[in-house]
């Protein structure tokens, strides 16, 4: 067992297996943050400032802490303004560790001003923008290039980017797992009807179709027991390289059609950025050199071939 521990240990030290990923979900979370701030950006007095429906004495008793929450809701614009300067630091690698280190604490702070408007989307964000603290993000898609760091460093750095890349691999997977479990010792996903009451309501309506759908007993009860044996199956399955492949193709449709059909739009974006984690560094330059030798072939000229 110990030989075994060693052996994965002198493996992860020997490249950081997620870096081009970990950097693109680094920007993309950030242009994600700033998204669903342009969204809010007329509300936000009264979702974070002092006209909000909810109390900073409901969240947090009076100390240094709550003192920071009513110097936030006071200030919320100036605290909105160095928000999104934040973002765009880390967004453009500026700063690195520290900057994603700040960011993380703004993350914390804003979502603990208005708990009401907090979905699972924003939960795993939260967390991932955490392990990508410890994450070497920042050897691609930076404004400034990182500096070769000497072998014992990088064999370190290599080591803890690897274990916070797999950090959020487990998160997705225990996030799957749990909400698996929950639908399972419910009744009304046990009996097949879970389904039909979504989609039932006006609130998860998301296009004219909805109506015809969910009259169709059969779909209820094929997408009800799909997604249980997804969420059950998936944070078991997908370590395995012969289902990963269909088991990730499988969560893009599932989050797609709840995306489309239920109107959940930050839930599903979020969960399916961390996809990309589950391929390598060798798999995307795979992918990468196919598209280019496809789009090469398409623009030689009729006579060459």
């Amino acid at each position: 067992m110990h030989r075994y521990i060693s052996h994965y240990i002198e493996l992860l030290q020997k490249e950081n297996y997620k870096s081009f990923y970990l950097a693109f979900l680094r920007v993309a979370l950030c242009c994600w943050l700033l998204k669903e701030l342009f969204i809010n950006w007329d509300s936000l007095d009264l979702l974070y400032g002092t006209s909000a429906f909810v109390e900073a004495n409901a969240i947090s008793h009076r100390n240094f802490i709550y003192e920071i929450f009513t110097l936030a809701k006071g200030h919320h614009r100036w605290f909105i303004f160095a928000y999104t300067f934040v973002i765009a630091l880390n967004l453009l690698g500026v700063g690195k560790h520290i900057s994603a280190t700040v960011l993380f604490l703004f993350v914390c702070l804003l979502q603990r001003l208005n708990m009401s408007i907090i979905n699972g989307g924003d939960i795993l964000a939260r967390m991932i923008l955490f392990y990508l603290i410890f994450a070497g993000s920042y050897h691609h898609f930076v404004l400034f290039k990182e500096k070769e760091d000497n072998t014992e460093l990088k064999k370190i750095r290599n080591l803890i980017s690897n274990f916070a890349a797999l950090s959020i691999m487990l998160q997705l997977c225990m996030a799957y797992f749990s909400a698996g479990i929950y639908k399972l010792i419910d009744p009304v996903w046990f009996r097949g009807e879970a389904t039909y009451y979504v989609m039932s309501m006006e609130r998860y309506t998301g296009t004219g179709w909805n109506r015809y759908i969910v009259h169709q007993r059969w779909f209820d009860y094929i997408a009800n027991y799909a997604t249980l044996l997804f969420e059950l199956l998936f944070p078991l399955l997908v370590w395995k390289k012969k289902f990963r492949r269909p088991l990730l193709a499988a969560g893009l449709l599932f989050h797609a059609f709840i995306y489309v059909f239920l109107m959940i739009y930050g839930f599903e974006v979020v969960f399916v950025l961390t996809y990309g984690l589950f391929l390598s560094n060798r798999q995307f330059h795979n992918i990468f050199d196919k598209l280019a030798s496809y789009f090469r072939f398409r623009k030689q000229p009729l006579s060459a071939l």
